[in-house]
């Protein structure tokens, strides 16, 4: 049977209706389920990175086991879209918190017993990998289940928020927990994971919608040909993997700028992060205040020049506060680029691929891992500052090139203009 879509049941968020989507009741313990998983992997994302590092002092070291994880997803993504598409939605979910909460109760043990290597983190990586290309694309399907149309930009804003909001909290306190004892941060990371996993046994069940009886790799190819032949969609999923490929791996390389460019303790690594945490946050909650203007595909184009610029910005910072200032800049465009990504996508796929569709930004997201070893290797070879600055650079002269060459889209929006 269908799903149709809950009613929100009363406005919040007063005059500007900024919080609209929590008066759906169910999406409040969607959104819960989120925060608190959310924070789990922002800390992890943190920890994890940083472990490597101290373990192996080496910025390749540390994108191998950035890499682990995005191979894994790039094998796993379409699977995780498909199942998220053909079995119930809180099924997937909930196997796949479970894994993620196997995952890093194994690596809070290896941390704890100090037996832990950086062959232990890459295999984990893949598990972790696997895991959120189930997870994810699951919790990005329920939303449109949950949500009127009307509302589906100001709750992809808000949910999106909420992982910004964990970008400032989460290093933060990570960050000092590390200072403190490295076994008690990984501890905290398992105990968010279980209430996340509490909350999500309360959602829905969300049904898949009617199908036609295809073999699993039928559908599969369905799902990739559905958006090569979409003129919005690929044209997203280009930009897309530009941006994966040549920006995105900078706050994986923050270990690297806390240490041998800024030489300072893991308490900096901690300021970082939240800064971009801080910058994104901001963006959301103007997004689902004016969630109708930062949709169109123009707003897409130019954050991803300002994210280029605010890279090289990180790049070029001679003191601590430029490099903060740079970072806040970074994640607020970033969330700009990425919400008007995720809400163009949801607004032009068909309901029946919407997990495939959101599988498709994971698996482009992968490929951030996996570019992180070619990363690794050029900090390795000509240092951080150098190596981001230059993707930076490449990245906005790709923006610049699609802008010229796919006009319709840059002067369209969520619309049926460009089907």
């Amino acid at each position: 049977m269908a799903n149709p879509p809950l009613s929100d049941r009363r406005p919040w968020g007063g005059r500007w209706r900024t919080f609209e989507s929590y008066g759906n009741s169910r999406f409040r313990l969607h959104q819960a389920s989120w925060a608190t998983s959310s924070m789990a992997m922002q800390m992890a994302q943190l920890a994890r990175p940083w472990l490597a590092f101290e373990l192996s002092d080496s910025a390749l070291m540390l994108g191998l086991v950035a890499g682990s994880q995005g191979l894994a997803q790039v094998i796993a993504a379409p699977f995780g879209g498909l199942a998220a598409d053909r079995m119930p939605k809180r099924t997937v979910l909930l196997l796949s918190q479970l894994a993620l909460l196997a995952m890093v109760s194994v690596m809070a043990a290896l941390v704890a017993f100090d037996i832990v290597e950086v062959w232990h983190l890459a295999l984990l990586a893949m598990v972790h990998g696997v895991a959120v290309t189930f997870n994810n694309p699951v919790r990005q399907a329920f939303i449109p289940l949950l949500l009127p149309r009307r509302l589906l930009g100001n709750g992809i804003a808000l949910h999106s928020g909420i992982r910004s909001l964990n970008q400032i909290i989460g290093p933060a306190i990570v960050g000092v927990l590390l200072e403190i004892e490295v076994a008690v941060a990984f501890f905290v990371i398992v105990g968010l994971h279980m209430v996340s996993v509490t909350f999500s046994t309360r959602l829905p069940h969300g049904l898949p919608e009617p199908r036609e009886n295809r073999s699993i790799g039928s559908e599969l190819i369905y799902g990739l040909r559905y958006v090569a032949a979409h003129k919005v969609l690929r044209v997203i999923a280009l930009l897309s993997i530009c941006a994966t490929i040549l920006v995105h791996p900078y706050p994986t390389l923050l270990p690297v700028f806390q240490k041998n460019v800024l030489v300072m303790g893991e308490s900096a690594l901690g300021f970082m992060f939240a800064s971009i945490g801080l910058g994104a946050l901001v963006a959301s909650v103007a997004i689902a205040t004016f969630s109708g203007g930062a949709t169109k595909s123009r707003s897409q184009l130019l954050a991803g020049i300002a994210f280029g610029v605010a890279v090289i910005g990180l790049a070029l910072a001679p003191v601590f506060p430029l490099t903060l200032v740079s970072l806040f800049a970074a994640g607020a465009s970033a969330q700009v680029f990425s919400v008007a990504n995720s809400t163009q996508m949801m607004h032009h796929a068909d309901p029946a691929l919407y997990g495939r569709v959101s599988a498709l930004n994971i698996w482009i997201r992968a490929l951030m891992f996996i570019s992180l070893l070619g990363y690794g290797a050029l900090v390795d070879l000509f240092g951080a500052p150098a190596t981001v600055a230059t993707g930076g650079a490449v990245f906005i002269a790709c923006v610049i090139g699609i802008t010229v060459a796919f006009p319709r889209f840059r002067r369209g929006g969520v619309s049926s203009e460009l089907h």
